[in-house]
C-alpha cells in the first residue's frame, strides 16, 4: 500500500487470502500466470509511512506473512492477533506512537527482525528474551 495518506486499511487487504476477486467470476478466459489470486498467499505487507492508527485483529487473516512493515505510521497499539503470524520473520514498527507491545509478539517463533526505536515504549516484554531466532532487536531512541 503506497499512499502516504492511509489512516486504516482497506478490509479486503486482510481477505487477500480468503476472497476471490472479482476477475475470477468473470466469464473471461485467464492464462495461468494471469491467475494472481491462485499463485501464492501474501507473504509481505509493507503499509509504511501512511497515517495508520490501528491495525485490525483480522491482521491473522494473513497467516503467510514473513514481514510486516508498519514503521512511520501513528499505530499507538497493537493486536494480540499478532501472535498468530507464526511464519512472521520481520516486524518492522519504528516510528509509531505505541507505548507497550502485546505479550503475544512474544509467541513469534520464527521472528528474526523487531524494530521499535522512536515510539513511545519504556520496556519490551521480558518473553522477548525466549524468542530464539531473534537476531535483531532495535530499541534504541534517538534524540
Amino acid at each position: 500500500v503506497v499512499s502516504r495518506k492511509c489512516v486504516s486499511v482497506p478490509q479486503n487487504v486482510y481477505r487477500l487470502n480468503i476472497d476471490e476477486p472479482v476477475e475470477a467470476q468473470e466469464n473471461v478466459s485467464f492464462g495461468g500466470s494471469d491467475r494472481w489470486w491462485e499463485q501464492t498467499d501474501l507473504t509481505k505487507l509493507l503499509l509504511s509511512s501512511n497515517k495508520l492508527t490501528q491495525l485490525s485483529e483480522d491482521i491473522k487473516l494473513l497467516p503467510t506473512l514473513t514481514t510486516l512493515d508498519l514503521h512511520d505510521n501513528q499505530l499507538s497499539s497493537l493486536p494480540s492477533a499478532l501472535g498468530e503470524l507464526q511464519e512472521l520473520q520481520q516486524l518492522r514498527l519504528s516510528h509509531n506512537k505505541l507505548s507497550s507491545l502485546p505479550t503475544e509478539v512474544c509467541a513469534l517463533r520464527n521472528l528474526r527482525s523487531l524494530t521499535l526505536q522512536q515510539n513511545l515504549l519504556e520496556n519490551v516484554p521480558e518473553e522477548i528474551g525466549q524468542l530464539g531466532t531473534l537476531t535483531e532487536l532495535v530499541n534504541a531512541t534517538y534524540s
